[in-house]
């Protein structure tokens, strides 16, 4: 199978392109960045794009059979509310639009916990609005994660979100599994839970949201 990867330089992204490399039942990876991946491998294409607006005008060298978008920022790195829906919705759906277009098998997109397109709080509003519009095209299958605080090494320095982190940690030491798992979600479950999700076929939408990721 040939997966297609939207992400990969971000945290959760750049460890399932890992997962999808190891994966015997992956033959190829194609990675569509904005800038440059720092390796290779042999079953690695890496497909570079200067705006995710035009990925359909590259349609014929992101064919693939399972698609997955881990695409995401943060209103701080976005600098504004419209660089942020860029990304966080203009970008997921064009992404979607790809794998309606080469009739994939699955289509796996990490949304958020909390995601609602009438929510007050503009993070949650946009998630829900790209779900929204994901769940309108014609697609195969549809699977949205919605995960708590992500939970893993990060380069970029966010003092508020390491403190966040650190409690999380604390508090998963006394509190039950699944209460903790409501509000954090490891990267590492996440990323291997979109490698299962995309390769099963049952289900032709299905939302899971961080309790049970």
């Amino acid at each position: 199978m040939i997966a297609v990867i939207a992400g990969s330089t971000g945290l959760t992204g750049a460890l399932l392109l890992s997962k999808l490399l190891k994966d015997q039942a992956i033959t190829k990876v194609i990675a569509v960045t904005r800038r440059p991946l720092d390796f290779t491998h042999t079953k690695l294409k890496n497909i570079l794009v200067s705006d995710f607006a035009d990925l359909m005008n590259r349609k014929d060298e992101l064919k693939g059979e399972l698609y997955f978008c881990c695409l995401g920022t943060t209103i701080k790195i976005a600098g504004t509310q419209e660089n942020f829906r860029k990304v966080d919705f203009d970008a997921v759906v064009n992404f979607g639009r790809l794998a309606e277009y080469h009739k994939s098998q699955s289509l796996v997109v990490i949304s958020a916990a909390g995601a609602n397109p009438h929510s007050s709080i503009f993070y949650n509003k946009v998630k829900g609005e790209a779900e929204e519009a994901l769940l309108k095209l014609s697609l195969n299958r549809l699977i949205l994660l919605r995960p708590g605080l992500l939970i893993g090494e990060r380069k970029a320095h966010r003092p508020l979100e390491k403190a966040t982190i650190k409690l999380t940690q604390v508090l998963s030491s006394i509190l039950p599994e699944r209460i903790e798992k409501s509000f954090a979600t490891t990267i590492e479950a996440l990323s291997e839970r979109m490698l299962k999700e995309g390769k099963n076929t049952a289900n032709k939408i299905k939302i899971i949201n961080a309790v049970d990721i």
